[in-house]
């Protein structure tokens, strides 16, 4: 999706969600503290609706045709939608209290639904028909607002460092490591530079990686610094931007990072999906996208740099994809027992494979039937487990209108026409109007 429709749609999931006023809680909440329950047998009919293309469609037919086996009686009405559009209907539905029982969110959205009172808290059905067996609870509180589970991730994936293994092995060059500092990127960018300065195109280490709004919650995420508040607000300063971004200002001014120019016309591919850049930041699942784009199963996966002194990183399971479970549902049970079976069955996982995102379970992930981008993401999930130790921040309402704005304040900045003290100011300002600061 681009930075400019992205922007149109958290504009109008603005408009009109402030139409939304606060919902119920539904049923389902046991306040004699006993058990939720739902008899296997009983007769039922929920809604489910998603965003994605009939492919997808394809397979949750199979997945809905599995979950039936164990609640035979319980009818699941399907609805999905192109991206755009799905949201376009979710927001209507929101505006007059009628979301399907079971809604595909976003984690950009979240937060956004969450104030609105619009979805259920699922922690009451945790002891029952809830367990989500096998998801861990820092996956868990990337769907958790103001300490109640709103929100379940359905597939996750995780900050990484791709490196082309083709043009470093052509270009003579060793493949960035685990352990590399920031400092040693740097380096590392200009060694590919140099070699790569007489191919045609000429080959570049990177794009300059404070170009993405992502990277820089990774680098507060590493100063175990909070990047939003509870009420949706920046936790960072503009001093933080600024120091980041002039933590790249040497390689910048220097023309070491991959021209602005070019990566516009190639927009929205950019350098590393053109074969043309050594290494790209994103998460870890857009593996199928590099090797499809560059034209090579020759990708390889690490951690982003470490900071100087720093001897491991502090990483965050990233939602690709939730299921929630709206506030006006009249068949809460029955839709938080669906909820679980999507969430933890290998049979779910062995049909859609990593396209939901990694799955949240390890028996998910091993029951995947791997292809090439599947084992390197699957392999780089297992070698950086142990340090998947945060939940990935809440992302506040507006937030898809503040990511597009970074991005569209770094290419200024990178044309030179502000300063890293402008884009802060300017940003804050965007912020301000944006999250409602």
């Amino acid at each position: 999706m681009s930075r400019r429709i992205a922007t149109v749609v958290a504009i109008a999931a603005a408009a009109a969600l402030a139409l939304a006023g606060c919902s119920g809680s539904g049923g389902g909440t046991s306040g004699s503290g006993e058990k939720i329950t739902f008899d296997k047998d009983t007769k039922a009919k929920i809604s489910f609706s998603w965003w994605g293309n009939d492919d997808r469609a394809a397979r949750f037919e199979k997945a809905i045709a599995g979950f039936n086996k164990e609640y035979p009686n319980v009818e699941v009405v399907r609805n999905f939608n192109a991206w755009g559009d799905y949201w376009t209907a979710r927001n209507t539905e929101a505006a007059g209290h009628s979301l399907p029982d079971v809604v595909m969110m976003d984690a950009g959205y979240l937060g956004e639904y969450s104030s609105k009172g619009l979805l259920l808290d699922l922690t009451p059905y945790r002891d029952n028909l809830l367990p989500l067996k096998g998801v861990t609870n820092n996956v868990l509180g990337s769907g958790t607002v103001d300490g109640k589970l709103q929100s379940v991730p359905l597939g996750t994936n995780a900050w990484s460092m791709m490196y082309n293994k083709d043009v470093l092995d052509k270009l003579g060059i060793a493949y960035p490591t685990a352990d590399m500092t920031w400092d040693e990127l740097d380096a590392f960018i200009k060694k590919v530079d140099a070699a790569g300065a007489s191919s045609d195109p000429k080959i570049y280490g990177a794009e300059d990686y404070t170009g993405g709004f992502p990277n820089f919650i990774y680098h507060l995420m590493q100063k175990k610094n909070p990047v939003f508040t509870k009420d949706g607000q920046p936790a960072f300063t503009k001093k933080d931007v600024t120091s980041y971004l002039d933590s790249a200002s040497g390689l910048r001014k220097a023309g070491e990072f991959y021209p602005i120019d070019r990566s516009i016309s190639l927009s929205p591919s950019g350098g590393f999906l053109a074969g043309e850049t050594a290494i790209w930041f994103n998460f870890s699942t857009t593996v199928l996208q590099a090797m499809t784009d560059a034209g090579t199963q020759n990708i390889g996966m690490v951690t982003p740099p470490l900071d100087d002194g720093k001897k491991s990183h502090i990483l965050a399971p990233k939602p690709s994809m939730l299921l929630s479970v709206s506030a006006n549902s009249k068949q809460p049970q029955a839709a938080a027992a669906f909820v679980n079976y999507l969430v933890t069955s290998p049979d779910v996982a062995k049909i859609f494979g990593t396209s939901l995102g990694t799955p949240a379970t390890q028996a998910g992930r091993d029951a995947v039937d791997q292809q090439p981008a599947d084992t390197v993401n699957l392999d780089y999930l297992d070698s950086i487990k142990k340090q998947l130790t945060a939940s990935y921040p809440i992302l506040p309402a507006g937030y898809g209108t503040v990511e597009a704005k970074w991005s569209d304040l770094h290419q200024q900045l990178q044309y030179g026409q502000i300063t890293t003290k402008q884009f802060a100011d300017e940003f804050f300002s965007e912020m301000s109007m944006a999250l409602g600061s």
